[in-house]
């Protein structure tokens, strides 16, 4: 159809969404995620009642939901609103909702708030100029994916679950596989002597772009540089004399893509690695792959298994870290934790797992994926084939759903990096897309 949709209005709500920064916080009555995620899905709300979409549920703070379309049947479009914290090294505010040479930067410009707008506008384009659906459309919007997907967990039992669906929150033209993920926590108490503490890394999801490092001997400031000079590594140190503190720089970058970033935590053991000897921190930073932890392995479907080590925190008490492991169907859940157990026992660490989801696939031959690729082809002319991905999304929580853009081919990934933006044409496009998209499934 000839969809009245324009890039102002999407703009409009993205920018409502990003002036949030809703990052999780400690929940309080009403707000499970914090107050913050509250006032996002409370924008969120007052965006659509002003598209005039009324027909609103709010899940006690879990979720937020819009409906259009009548039926016994409900096709699910599941976005986000919660964000990984900004980081360091932006050129622009990062809840702003900027606009420069054509692209809205942000945190969340691109996961999840820009697609959630264009979906937004989307449904509002369907309710009011398309025609009569059989089935019911539910616009849901979680506030937890970037931690635990509580969110989700609590919405699908307590309303009804979506027959089919997409999500707005990976590629086009279409991603059917999704790799499992699972994130772990180490401990372990203080065993060596107090040579340095380190501290880095927000979100386990996160390749992390900051490592501070207090040694407990001052260095001389000229042969820290210098090394790291020759290293490729960037350090400043504290102003402060002696000096004994430095912040070591790398850059960020989407856990399922460790290799896309410079992890700091590696950068920092590159630099001091004699000064910060631990044979845990060895076994940790050595690869992005766990071929060092005893867990690599890859398949045909889903490629390879993939660690971040997202977050540490060491000091003369103890030592905690933060793993994000992406596997393929090579190997379950329950195997990566008893090998990394084994692995890490001598050491003296404990390991519990904090998030688990295991591995997505929907056939490239059913319906719904030659459904939502006819839209896309059309609209396109790009006959890209579906993708498999190692990032997490909601369509798992459905099963019979898979991710719908909005990123598409040769578009640089910018999730989770300093000054994410998205193309605000590419926007435009993807409400159309999701707008045809939303006919196709529903009628």
């Amino acid at each position: 159809m000839d969809w009245q949709i324009s890039s102002e209005e999407i703009l409009r709500v993205a920018r409502a969404l990003i002036r949030v920064r809703s990052v999780r916080e400690t929940a309080q009555p009403g707000a499970p995620f914090g107050p913050s995620v509250r006032k996002a899905f409370d924008a969120f709300f007052a965006e659509a009642q002003r598209l005039g979409l009324t027909r609103q549920h709010d899940d006690d703070g879990y979720a937020a939901e819009i409906e259009i379309g009548q039926g016994d049947e409900i096709v699910g479009v599941l976005v986000h609103l919660d964000v990984v914290p900004e980081g360091d090294g932006w050129t622009v505010p990062p809840y702003a909702g900027t606009v420069q040479g054509g692209r809205l930067f942000g945190r969340g410009a691109i996961d999840d708030k820009g697609p959630a707008a264009a979906a937004l506008i989307a449904l509002a384009a369907v309710a009011a100029q398309g025609p009569k659906l059989n089935r019911r459309v539910r616009l849901i919007a979680g506030g937890d994916e970037e931690s635990f997907w509580q969110c989700m967990e609590h919405y699908l039992q307590n309303r009804e679950r979506p027959q089919l669906g997409f999500t707005p929150d990976g590629d086009f033209p279409l991603v059917h596989g999704e790799k499992g993920g699972l994130s772990l926590r180490l401990e372990r108490a203080a065993q060596l002597p107090q040579r340095y503490a380190l501290e880095a890394g927000q979100q386990p999801n996160v390749v992390p772009d900051h490592a501070r490092v207090e040694l407990a001997q001052p260095l001389p400031t000229e042969a820290v540089q210098e090394m790291a000079k020759e290293l490729g590594v960037q350090v400043v140190p504290d102003s402060d004399e002696p000096r004994r503190v430095f912040d070591v720089l790398g850059q960020a970058a989407h856990a399922s893509q460790p290799d896309q970033g410079v992890n700091a935590i590696r950068e920092a053991h590159r630099l001091f690695g004699q000064k910060l000897y631990d044979p845990l921190l060895d076994l940790l930073v050595a690869d992005d792959y766990g071929e060092a932890l005893g867990i690599a392995c890859t398949d045909e479907r889903l490629g390879r298994l993939t660690v971040n080590l997202g977050m540490l925190r060491h000091d003369a008490t103890a030592t905690k870290a933060w793993l994000d492991i992406r596997y393929p169907t090579a190997i379950d859940a329950d195997d990566i934790v008893r090998l990394v157990q084994e692995r890490l026992a001598p050491l003296g660490v404990t390991v519990a797992v904090e998030f688990q989801a295991k591995p997505h696939w929907v056939a490239p031959e059913d319906p719904l994926v030659q459904s939502l690729l006819e839209v896309y082809r059309r609209h396109t002319g790009d006959f890209t084939p579906p993708l498999v991905i190692g990032g997490l999304t909601y369509a798992r929580t459905l099963g019979h759903a898979v991710a719908f853009g909005p990123q598409f081919p040769g578009r640089q990934d910018v999730a989770h990096q300093a000054d994410e933006s998205v193309s605000v044409a590419d926007l435009e496009v993807a409400a159309r897309i999701y707008a045809d998209a939303i006919i196709a499934l529903a009628i």
